[in-house]
């Protein structure tokens, strides 16, 4: 078979989709992509401050680019005796690929999944909350748009400073995997295609070896 350089490193994102039902199962690479996310833009992936009235999911990663971080920060401000739990916030290309991977196969309870790359949970700018009634008219007044009875659970931020980072991830996919594999460097252009997919669904799940540094050459 081909080698991928670190792909020997079980469990693979590839034996992820395999193995489990929990986009937990890619977290440690997750987490390596948000923050090279944030080394490329800065503040593009901004962590939602732990608050009384709020709640995340198990598999909720709660970041937000800073223009959507704050106003949803005032709106949970604003309305304290409110409470809101968010199902689905920032997701990585690599947890977007189980998703689509499982929602291919009929996996996993998957009814609909975007193609990697293509999510608006991707962004930094949506989050999904089954409390959509109770915080609709207070998220709108914040600048947040609802999607509408297609996906009712769902909101983007369409406010002041909105920035639409599709593709951010991808490029800090690409951008780990050619400092952790230099004998088999892939284009760092942001498009998720499938050299980009055959190195993801051979990158370690629980993330590559070298740790993410922001002033480090790639």
């Amino acid at each position: 078979r081909a080698s991928f350089g670190l792909q020997d490193f079980d469990p693979t994102v590839q034996q992820a989709i395999n193995t489990t039902c929990s986009t937990l199962s890619v977290r440690g690479l997750s987490l390596q992509i948000i923050a090279q996310g944030n080394c490329i833009e800065p503040g593009a992936f901004s962590e939602v401050p732990d608050l009384d009235n709020i709640t995340f999911s198990d598999t909720t990663f709660p970041f937000l680019e800073e223009p959507a971080k704050d106003p949803l920060v005032a709106a949970l401000e604003d309305n304290p005796g409110m409470s809101i739990t968010i199902n689905s916030m920032l997701r990585t290309v690599a947890q977007q690929l189980l998703l689509y991977r499982w929602y291919q196969n009929g996996q996993c309870g998957i009814g609909l999944a975007a193609t990697p790359g293509n999510s608006n949970h991707e962004t930094g700018l949506a989050f999904d909350s089954s409390q959509y009634n109770a915080w609709k008219s207070t998220l709108q007044a914040h600048g947040f748009a609802w999607f509408g009875s297609g996906d009712p659970v769902h909101f983007d931020y369409a406010g002041e400073g909105a920035v639409d980072y599709r593709g951010l991830d991808v490029l800090a996919f690409q951008q780990l995997w050619n400092k952790n594999n230099p004998d088999d460097p892939i284009d760092e252009d942001g498009v998720y295609g499938p050299q980009t997919e055959v190195r993801l669904l051979h990158s370690p799940a629980e993330g590559f070896e070298l740790p993410v540094e922001c002033d480090a050459p790639l």
